[in-house]
């Protein structure tokens, strides 16, 4: 039960995010609840996390898979770790299946479906330097961890991982990843104006700082 300091976090906390999504307009409802989703994990959120996601299942404006794989996209970037507990404490809170799933890359089908996935983001110039004889071991682990193994599991399609990512990044503060992520999102169509409202959803759960670096990073892009 919330006490009273709790209540008074939940108002300000309900108001502002209100604020900020009446600002918005280019986000769909389902890309702004992600986005929620990502956010929280990254910020190790407990019993916010939980309220949330349960509001957006309960309203049907995510299902439980979209929510599962919105926090595996967060795994790479904040470390595996952080995610396994996010799925766990859900899957306490009766959310979420959290059986063996089999929409993940073989081992015999990581590295060319992640490097598939990489080119289709960030350009057929991944493929030359992923296959470089002299790439690093992080640069291959990139290919078929980070895209094989994530980027290329059902459930959320390309697009939607990217912006997941770069709203995953906006909340982690790593801006040099930042400014790749912005890039990406605009290879796979997204505007300015989308990416600009991207970084003003998280506001209510990365805060200010972090938020006006990123539009820092946003406006040095050419």
């Amino acid at each position: 039960m919330a006490d009273g300091l709790v209540k008074d976090a939940e108002i300000i906390f309900d108001r502002f995010r209100g604020e900020v999504a009446a600002k918005g307009g280019l986000l769909s409802e389902r890309e702004r609840a992600l986005t929620e989703v990502v956010s929280l994990v990254v910020q190790n959120s407990d019993g916010l996390l939980r309220r949330e996601v349960r509001s957006l299942l309960d309203r049907g404006i995510l299902s439980e898979t979209e929510v599962v794989e919105a926090v595996y996209q967060t795994m790479p970037y904040i470390g595996a770790s952080r995610g396994y507990d996010a799925l766990l404490r859900l899957g306490e809170a009766g959310i979420g299946n959290l059986e063996s799933r089999t929409n993940a890359a073989s081992d015999g089908e990581r590295f060319s479906m992640g490097l598939d996935a990489q080119a289709a983001i960030f350009g057929e110039g991944m493929r030359t330097r992923a296959n470089d004889p002299d790439a690093s071991p992080v640069t291959l682990h990139l290919v078929s961890n980070c895209f094989g193994d994530y980027y290329t599991r059902s459930g959320l399609d390309l697009a939607t991982r990217e912006m997941l990512t770069l709203a995953i990044l906006i909340n982690h503060g790593t801006e040099p990843q930042i400014r790749a992520h912005m890039t990406g999102n605009m290879n796979m169509g997204r505007s300015r104006e989308f990416i600009d409202e991207l970084i003003r959803t998280t506001l209510p759960y990365a805060g200010y700082p972090r938020v006006l670096n990123a539009m820092n990073v946003l406006a040095s892009i050419g």
